[in-house]
């Protein structure tokens, strides 16, 4: 009879520890937790997407004005009989071979197309 009634009460003690874990994952998700997590991933979005936006900042592009004052620089100097840096001395090479033509953009530009990809960065995580 004793053993009858531990086993029973062993069953039920076993039967209600996982009722009571089953219970518990339903009840603990609110439907906050949902929300919480779909603005963190956002949130941890944006901010990997600003790193990398700050990466793309720091890349230094020659512009058409940077350029522009190259040239006059290196024309001056020679007008002037100065000694050319190797690099300078390069770029005139290339500027006697192919002539003043340049394919930069200026500064202006350059920044309006960055902008336009950092706006589509931004909204692949919205």
């Amino acid at each position: 009879m004793r053993k009858l009634i531990l086993s029973s009460f062993k069953t039920a003690g076993i039967f209600l520890f996982f009722l009571s874990a089953a219970c518990s994952v339903e009840a603990q998700e609110y439907a906050t937790d949902r929300l919480f997590m779909k603005e963190f991933k956002k949130t941890k979005c944006l901010s990997l997407t600003e790193d990398k936006i700050k990466n793309m900042k720091i890349i230094r592009v020659i512009t058409l004005e940077q350029e522009a004052l190259l040239n006059q620089n290196v024309w001056s100097k020679l007008r002037l009989n100065l000694p050319l840096s190797p690099g300078e001395k390069k770029h005139l090479r290339k500027l006697k071979q192919k002539g003043v033509y340049s394919n930069k953009l200026s500064s202006k530009n350059i920044w309006a197309g960055k902008a336009a990809k950092f706006n589509a960065l931004r909204l692949k995580c919205k």
